[in-house]
């Protein structure tokens, strides 16, 4: 646990902020001020370095030295109440964890706005399943920040964290979602003309730097949510160049900024209606000094100041 860098009686922090369960609140209904945070400590399914099984807690570990002030966007969280869910229960029969997550997001309360915090990334397969089955058929679009296109046909057996946006395509259509910061030198032309062809927009780091964010993010909020009822972000955190993110299964050279993707988190928050948000390949055992688990923590708080602003206007 974080120490408290100082006693001020104006402060508000995150750790002061956690009801044990929506029926244990007083009676109080937070309505969408609730956030419920879903663990998922999976990594059987990595595509390289484990370790992300215990990303979950770290994130949460740095999020609760945060106050409720997000300073960067001058955005007050404290009207914010957060429920830890239980952790989803996993094994290493990895379709027999698919499934368990399905369910756990399907019976998530429909008042709260979930967190999901991973894990390797072959986990937003079954949350966009959950949600699908959660949302009652509602249609929605989907942001994804990834140096990969995770999209290789699976191999039985050898299944991975690259393949979830293929194989999520048998219930999830590719007609409103977007990849941003997909640059690995892990793939042929092939994988860039299937994912367009699908209706995937994707954004190149270099494609963004010469746009700029505010071009690329108007793109992408209008092509994820044009005839959706909302929207879903994921954010993997190879998506950032390794000077921010060593501690990953996969290290990214040349990469996202930090700071480039916290905005643009809340960008999205702020301007559109999402319904939720994973953070996924957040590997403790490979970071130094908890960074990558502290950067990602922020990814967190920019959504929920995204959020924020935007029921305040």
């Amino acid at each position: 646990m974080y120490e408290r860098v100082v006693n001020d009686q104006s402060l508000k922090w995150v750790s002061e902020a956690w009801v044990k369960d929506v029926e244990d609140a007083a009676g109080a209904d937070f309505g969408s001020d609730l956030i419920t945070f879903v663990e998922i400590p999976f990594d059987f399914a990595v595509s390289h370095r484990p370790g992300t099984r215990f990303g979950p807690a770290a994130i949460l570990e740095a999020l609760n030295g945060f106050s409720l002030y997000c300073t960067d966007k001058r955005a007050d969280l404290s009207s914010l109440r957060f429920r830890r869910g239980a952790p989803v229960p996993v094994s290493n029969d990895i379709h027999q964890t698919y499934s368990r997550i399905e369910e756990a997001v399907t019976a998530l309360p429909p008042a709260t706005m979930p967190v999901f915090l991973g894990g390797d990334h072959s986990v937003t397969d079954p949350i966009l399943r959950g949600l699908l089955k959660r949302s009652g058929g509602q249609r929605f679009g989907l942001i994804v920040f990834d140096a990969h296109f995770d999209s290789r046909p699976p191999v039985k057996g050898q299944e991975h964290s690259g393949h979830w946006m293929y194989t999520v395509q048998d219930v999830y259509s590719h007609a409103n979602s977007v990849q941003l910061g997909v640059n690995a030198p892990i793939y042929s032309r092939e994988y860039m003309e299937r994912a367009e062809q699908a209706g995937v927009m994707v954004r190149t780091p270099y494609e963004i730097r010469r746009d700029g964010w505010h071009h690329t993010l108007e793109e992408a909020i209008a092509h994820a949510s044009r005839d959706t009822d909302g929207v879903y972000v994921s954010v993997d955190i190879d998506c950032l160049d390794r000077a921010f993110a060593q501690g990953t299964s996969v290290p990214n050279g040349c990469g996202l900024m930090a700071y480039e993707v916290a905005d643009a988190v809340y960008e999205i928050a702020r301007k559109t209606k999402t319904i939720g948000l994973d953070i996924v390949e957040v590997s403790p055992p490979l970071d130094d000094a908890s960074n990558t688990a502290e950067v990602a923590a922020h990814f967190v708080m920019n959504y929920l100041a995204g959020l924020t602003e935007r029921r305040r206007h």
